[in-house]
């Protein structure tokens, strides 16, 4: 297997690319601009290629290169910025995924993973809100809200399209609320369950007005990387989308007592209440992860706890062993 990671060096895109690696492949990131901080650990043993998913002759001649056999796609246009340019985040994050596909078509690629997003399923509201927190299927109705959920509703279904008149094995991902290094700087004020982690880790302290009562499905970004390394690698599957999160609902506050307990001292205080993100609708569920358990062997392996350790552990080693103020 050769699989070509666009948007390899972003915050799940460097945990992907570290999975492959671990698992004994070379993967070849596909990426606008060159940035090794993710991925300092492990960049001796991938390839890397500039470029962008609308140069549609670029994204051929490395496919072309590389003898490429597996694309999985996690390059986007995200966050503030999209919401801002909502053409241009139609355009990227649209027909980008488009590119993809043709290029898959071109090539015979053999599978093409899309990574989605929670929001494309909008305000989550009624059984599978507060506070009941009913599992959410794959099949509940989809009314995004943001530009940006919108067009990965779309490249989701531009995906299936081409699955099913193009013969392409095209599998999409729908990841939880994400946490993990590089979302605090990449992902801005939409990176609350980074920031609650790593304000500690630098000795500072971590306020949040609402939210702390609220129940969401956080899925460490290993685990988001374990998710797209077993549906790249499982042959043809039954369902072509899956959610990927921990299937289990837990709060702001769940995830602060994870921190004391690794970080002694750490200063956290989070508001009562719901709605962490602040958005105008109610954003925050739990996921029903049965499809992804079935049909992918899937079984997330960190729980709030291990999560957390691992995160300030992983910190530790990108910032060379201390907290960079200690």
């Amino acid at each position: 297997m050769k699989v070509l990671i666009t948007g390899g060096m972003g915050v799940i895109g460097a945990e992907a690319t570290r999975k492959f690696v671990l698992e004994g492949h070379r993967p070849i990131i596909f990426a606008r601009h060159r940035d090794e901080s993710l991925l300092s650990d492990v960049i001796d043993r991938v390839d890397i290629e500039l470029g962008d998913v609308m140069d549609m002759p670029r994204l051929l001649q490395v496919i072309k290169k590389h003898s490429i056999t597996h694309i999985v796609h996690i390059a986007a246009f995200v966050g503030a910025v999209s919401a801002a340019n909502p053409a241009l985040s139609v355009q990227v994050n649209v027909m980008g995924m488009v590119n993809v596909l043709e290029a898959a078509r071109a090539f015979d690629i053999r599978k093409v993973v899309y990574t989605s997003a929670k929001g494309i399923y909008g305000p989550i509201e009624g059984i599978y809100g507060h506070p009941s927190y009913q599992p959410i299927p794959e099949e509940m109705p989809k009314y995004p809200k943001r530009i940006y959920d919108s067009a990965k509703l779309m490249g989701e279904q531009t995906g299936v399209y081409y699955a099913d008149n193009f013969g392409l094995d095209v599998v999409v991902l729908r990841f939880a609320t994400t946490y993990g290094p590089g979302k605090t700087a990449r992902h801005g004020n939409m990176g609350i369950t980074s920031q609650i982690v790593e304000a500690p880790f630098l000795g500072r302290p971590f306020v949040h007005p609402q939210g702390g009562d609220q129940k969401d499905d956080f899925i460490y970004n290993k685990d988001s990387a374990l998710g797209i390394y077993l549906a790249t690698v499982t042959n043809k599957t039954k369902s072509r989308i899956f959610n990927i999160g921990t299937g289990v609902g837990c709060t702001l506050n769940d995830m602060a007592a994870a921190i004391r307990r690794h970080i002694p001292g750490a200063q956290i205080d989070i508001g009562p209440g719901l709605n962490f993100l602040q958005t105008p609708y109610a954003a925050a569920g739990v996921y029903d992860i049965s499809r992804a358990r079935e049909e992918l062997g899937y079984r997330p392996q960190f729980d709030i706890d291990r999560g957390v350790a691992d995160y300030i552990h992983s910190l530790k080693r990108l910032h060379g062993g201390v907290p960079p103020d200690a």
